[in-house]
Formats: C-alpha cells, structure tokens, sequence
C-alpha cells in the first residue's frame, strides 16, 4: 500500500487503509454460553436440536380432532368428554382416544391423535367434561416439532458479536459454552504538560484528562479490555519511548493531543522515532482533522486530536472500524443511514464536518448550542454524527441528511 504522509486524507480513505493494515484476531477462549455476552463468535454455530423439540401447544385450552368440533358455537355448543390431562413437561399416557378432548397446558406435548387446540376461553372449562363454543380449523393452535429451528441449521455465523438473543438462541439448544475471539486489547494515553490525571489536586493553569478516560470507557463498551496509562508530557524522547513499549506489547495505540502543526505537537516526530510507517497525517473533515494513523509490525498507532469532541468523533470514525477487525466481526464498516433534520443548523460547512446528533425514528435533532471540538456537555443523550458534505450551506428543518451511528 502507497503510504501517504501528508495532506488531507478522506474519511473512508484513511478507514480503509487501516484497515486493510490491520491483523485480524488470532486467540480464541472457550467460554462459558451465560459469560459471553460481548464476545465475537469464531466459528459457525449449529443446531443440534429441532426447536420446539416435539410438537406441542402455546396456550391453556384443549386439544384434540378438529372434526368431533364440527358445528360447534354459543348457541349450539359441542360437549366432549375429557380423556386426559396434559400439564407442560409430561407426556401423554396415550393416542387420544376419538371423541375425547384432553386439557392441556401452555408448552405441553400434544397428544397422539389430536390435530388442533381450542384455547379455554371459547369453553367452559370442565374437568371431566367439557362444552366447546366454537368450531376451529386443523392445525390452529399448535407449535410444531421444528417450526422455529431444524436440527443442522446454523443458528450463529462466525463474525457475530454475541448479544442476549444469540445466547437465549444458544441455551435453547443446551449448549453450554462457545468458542469466541479474545477481546482486543487497546493502549491509550494522553499527552500534554497541561494535563492532570484525576487522583491529583486541581493546579493553575493545568485541565483534568477526560479524553484517556472517555477513550477507554467507549472502547469498553465497543467490546475492547482498555488500558489507561500514565499521561506523559511534551517531550520528544520520553514520548517516544513510551509509545516504542506500547507498540510492543498492543495490537492498536491510541494517543490524544500532540499531533497538530504547533510547536510542541510532536507526536507525528514520534511516529518516525519508533520507526511506525504513516498512513496518513491529516483527514479531509473536521472536528479532528489533525488525526494521524502509522503502523509498525502489523500494530496500528492511532493519534488523535485533543479536544475532547474531536478526539471522540474521529475515534467514532477511525478506531472502530479497526476495534471491528481486531475482534473478529465479520463487518467492520459502521451503519449509516438517511434521515430527516428535525430544527435546523445554522452554520455553513466550507469542509467536511461531523455534528453530533440524536437519531429518533426517521429523525436527527441536533443540540441549539455547545459544537466548539473542545465541548463534551452537549454531547450527552446524542448517538450518532451528522455527515455534513463540504461546501454546505446551513441546514434547514427537514432536510435530508446522512448519519453515522454510534
């Protein structure tokens, strides 16, 4: 791959290639089915029971033949003797004899002989005998054995990162543990003689790190183990020879602030000093657009903007994709959709620009105030980015518009 060093790269560009630099998972765990949850399935996932596993009825009512109904209703009722009792998780004594109902209840196997159910609200319910209200067709009311799931049916792709519906899927098949990829590690730290970590007391003219700590907490919740390390100051060497340790032992590296065009911005240096090649220094949108991407044996150095919003938007755009591949997702290109502006946007867009935003049914609403990258109050409660072209004028009510889901 061409390495591009300078100049403003396009977002699905600079996506792409690295990507394309990055290694996919290679550690797989067994786990346990309950203990899953957020893990990436490695391998394709069977059935191997039929799912219901026997035919059986979803409500309380009666089973038998649909023909002994015949004629059935409120003025003419059809009364039946009860032959058995059926509750869920006991098999009939035996066929169903003809003429006969059995009460049966919800999830219990139908009997030999019966062809449909009759819920107990059109009878009366009797125990020994009972009247039946209505007339219903063959097959009305029954779960049949393998309806939902066919034993040998892939039930999970390998690539799925597993929520509560594949596991509820799973333990219906007693399977009690999974193969899954090994959850990515990521490093991150801050860089900047202004900033404090949070165990030390406030000092003129300095700023708590939010971003190393709002960094690992959205890769956590992406499903990576983050590793928050000590914030180091603006200085070449001892900069370098933290990020030199980082590359060694992280699959992805991620750095906030440093890495713009002023004088102590210094981690694009640092980038050439630990010998990482750079795929790009600079991207075609704003906020963030500094952000520099470099890799070095197969490990992905990623440093981005310090401004707190700038530095999660673009960790939005370029680190999950890559977070994707390093967890063994079978897609990595993150969901757009089309919506609907609900108010409006009143600045122009002379370049490429990412406005945070909330997405409710078809419509985007975005914040009256607060866009500045260094912002982050306003960005609580939103969940996705307005993709704004360049050369945008302001956004009326109603316009359609491109959006990024978080």
């Amino acid at each position: 791959m061409k390495t591009r060093k300078r100049g403003r790269t396009p977002i699905e560009e600079a996506v792409s290639m690295i990507v394309e630099e990055t290694k996919g998972p290679i550690e797989t765990e067994l786990r346990a089915l309950a203990d899953s949850a957020g893990y990436v399935l490695a391998g394709d996932v069977r059935a191997v029971l039929d799912q219901p596993p026997f035919t059986r009825s979803p409500l309380d009512g009666y089973a038998l033949r649909s023909s002994d109904l015949n004629g059935a209703g409120r003025e003419h009722p059809v009364c039946l003797p009860v032959s058995q009792y059926i509750p869920a998780g006991i098999i009939s004594s035996g066929r169903l004899p003809e003429g006969t109902a059995a009460r049966i209840m919800t999830g219990a196997p139908l009997p030999e002989g019966a062809d449909c159910v009759i819920p107990q609200e059109d009878t009366d319910r009797g125990e020994h005998r009972a009247a039946f209200y209505a007339f219903i067709e063959p097959r009305r009311n029954v779960c049949f054995k393998g309806e939902d799931i066919k034993a040998g049916e892939i039930l999970v792709f390998a690539g799925t990162r597993l929520d509560f519906t594949h596991i509820g899927i799973l333990a219906g098949q007693g399977i009690r543990r999974v193969e899954v990829y090994k959850k990515p590690r990521v490093a991150v730290m801050a860089t900047g003689d202004e900033l404090l970590p949070l165990d030390k007391e406030p000092v003129p003219g300095k700023i708590y790190d939010s971003n190393g700590v709002m960094i690992c907490a959205r890769l956590r919740e992406l499903g990576a183990e983050a590793d928050l390390h000590p914030i180091k100051g603006d200085a070449p060497g001892e900069l370098a020879a933290a990020t030199e340790r980082l590359l060694q032992e992280y699959p992805l590296v991620i750095t906030t602030g440093g890495v713009s065009v002023g004088d102590r911005d210094y981690m694009p240096a640092v980038a050439e000093m630990v010998r990482a090649r750079i795929l790009f220094h600079g991207i075609a949108a704003k906020p963030g657009s500094p952000a520099l991407a470099a890799v070095r044996n197969g490990r992905i150095l990623l440093a981005l903007s310090g401004n707190p919003f700038a530095c999660i938007a673009t960790l939005e755009l370029l680190a999950r994709p890559v977070l994707a591949k390093l967890s063994g997702e079978s897609v990595w290109r993150q969901r757009q959709v089309r919506a609907r502006l609900a108010g409006s946007f009143g600045k122009p867009s002379p370049a490429r620009r990412f406005i945070r935003a909330r997405l409710t049914g078809g419509l985007v609403s975005v914040p009256e105030k607060g866009h500045s990258s260094g912002s982050l109050k306003t960005l609580a409660g939103c969940n996705c980015l307005i993709d704004i072209p360049g050369g945008s004028g302001a956004l009326a009510e109603g316009d359609e518009v491109k959006v990024w889901l978080f």
